[in-house]
């Protein structure tokens, strides 16, 4: 099938990402079936609590939809994101991702299934 819908998805369940501590949740929505160029595109939401470190072993564009979520990336640059702004990450990049409250974005990147 060439193409596929998901109606409602930002309704769905986001499972957290397990890390003690950490109030970070990623679902990952559908994955090409491209072994060479794969995409993935899904959900993430990170609550108020500790900061998550993450570096970018792929690249990745995020759009907001919901709350706001604080970026600082390793050169120092921080932004928040409020709904509507989209960030762009080069594989390599190293962020911190954090929220005064919780922030809900979507997200493309360039890798595999539950890849992470």
């Amino acid at each position: 099938m060439a193409m596929k819908h998901f109606k409602d998805a930002q309704s769905k369940n986001i499972a957290s990402l397990g890390i003690e501590g950490i109030h970070a949740s990623l679902q990952d929505l559908v994955s090409s079936a491209n072994d060479t160029s794969p995409i993935s595109c899904g959900f993430f939401k990170m609550e108020a609590g500790n900061p998550l470190p993450y570096t970018y072993s792929y690249d990745e564009c995020k759009i907001m939809l919901e709350g706001e979520m604080t970026i600082s990336e390793e050169n120092g640059e921080t932004i928040t994101l409020t709904p509507g702004d989209v960030v762009y990450f080069d594989s390599g990049t190293k962020v911190t991702f954090s929220s005064p409250t919780s922030g809900t974005a979507f997200y493309v990147g360039q890798r595999a299934w539950g890849q992470l």
